[in-house]
Parts: structure tokens; C-alpha cells; sequence
């Protein structure tokens, strides 16, 4: 599950409203974030603190209201101070991870996943992230590595054999990788991606 529904579901299951106090400044968030009034949603936020709120909660909404506004400086700003007050929390680690992907730095993606897996070493966000990274950075053996370590838990994942299909190509196992991509071909026969890759294995036995 990523981050995005794991901060849905802590504000969907948070207290019902009543007459006052916290939890109804905290349902009024939530409607205008439905509403996709996000500086309404961010104000009753601040309401619900000064109520009385738990102050960790409040920061970790206020880093996905901010994210949702595309406004990055203050999303991670946010769940930086979540991750101070609840430093063995994952979701502003994987909220910060969200955020420096959203930015495109590729240090800072890498950065973000290892510190998740620093906590939560087999964590299936982070760990397909930081796979990624080493794949575009073309370190083939390191993302061969970490898809390997997705598919040892998640074998049935057709992102992560993907990834080892095409590591295995780029590190000349065409064989290996072959056979990847006519399971995924056999998941799915219009993959344009798995059936280039097969065409590639192919053409290389031809030569």
C-alpha cells in the first residue's frame, strides 16, 4: 500500500466528529480535502491542533494536504516534524520518499528509500524505489539484486519481475531474462515492453 492511501486511511479512521473539540475540526478537514479545498483543509488542521490535537497526527496531515497541493518545500517540511516526533513512524519517511519523487532528484529518492529501509529493511515501497533508482542510474546488479529481493517475497509482482527481466538483459543473461518476459508475455500478451524485450533477447541468439 503506498503512502498516499496510508495517509487516507489514518484520517478516514480518525475519531468521529461530535459537537466540538478536535475531531470535529479534524471531519471539517476532510471534507474540504474532498472538496479539493486544501487551504480549508489545511486551516481546520491548524484548528484541530489548537483544540487539542495530537500534534504528530496534525503534521502528518498537513504534509499530505501540502503534497496534494503540489506545494513540495512544505509537504516535506511537514513530515519532517512528523518523523521528529515519532522517529519509528514509516508513513513521513514514505511521505518524503512520495515528495522527492514528485521533485525527479534521484539522490534524494535514494536517500528517502534507504532511510525507510534503514527502519523497515523489507518494505515493498522502498525497496521497488530504491531498485528503480539503481536501475536508471544502470547499475544493473544492484537493481538485479534488490528486485530479487521484492520477488523472494513477492513473486507473483510483475512490476518487480519486470525490473529483473530487464537487469538480467542489460548484464547480457538474455537467457534469464528471456524467460521473464514470456512469463509477463504470458500475464500479459499486449505488454508492449515485455515483447520488445523478448524481440531483443531473440535477435541477440540470432547473432
Amino acid at each position: 500500500m503506498s503512502v498516499l492511501t496510508n495517509d487516507l486511511v489514518l484520517a478516514q479512521t480518525a475519531p468521529a466528529a461530535n459537537s466540538g473539540g478536535p475531531a470535529q475540526s479534524w471531519q471539517a478537514s476532510l471534507t474540504a480535502e474532498s472538496a479539493r479545498d486544501y487551504d480549508s483543509a489545511l486551516a481546520q488542521v491548524t484548528a484541530y491542533q489548537t483544540s487539542g490535537g495530537n500534534a504528530f497526527l496534525a503534521n502528518l496531515r498537513e504534509a499530505w494536504l501540502y503534497y496534494l497541493k503540489q506545494d513540495y518545500p512544505n509537504a516535506a517540511k511537514y513530515y519532517n516534524a512528523a518523523e521528529l516526533l515519532q522517529p519509528t513512524s514509516i508513513n513521513p519517511l514514505l511521505g518524503l520518499l512520495n515528495v522527492n519523487e514528485a521533485q525527479g532528484n534521484a539522490d534524494d529518492i535514494q536517500k528517502a528509500a534507504e532511510n525507510v529501509l534503514h527502519i523497515d529493511p523489507l518494505n515493498y515501497r522502498a525497496q521497488m524505489a530504491a531498485a528503480y533508482q539503481q536501475y536508471l542510474a544502470k547499475n544493473y546488479t544492484v537493481s538485479l539484486a534488490g528486485y530479487r529481493r521484492v520477488l523472494t517475497y513477492y513473486p507473483d509482482d510483475m512490476t518487480a519481475l519486470s525490473g529483473e527481466a530487464w537487469s538480467l538483459y542489460y548484464l547480457g543473461h538474455r537467457d534469464q531474462a528471456s524467460a521473464d518476459f514470456q512469463t509477463l508475455l504470458g500475464v500479459d500478451s499486449n505488454d508492449a515492453w515485455s515483447q520488445k524485450g523478448l524481440a531483443l533477447c531473440q535477435e541477440q541468439k540470432n547473432y
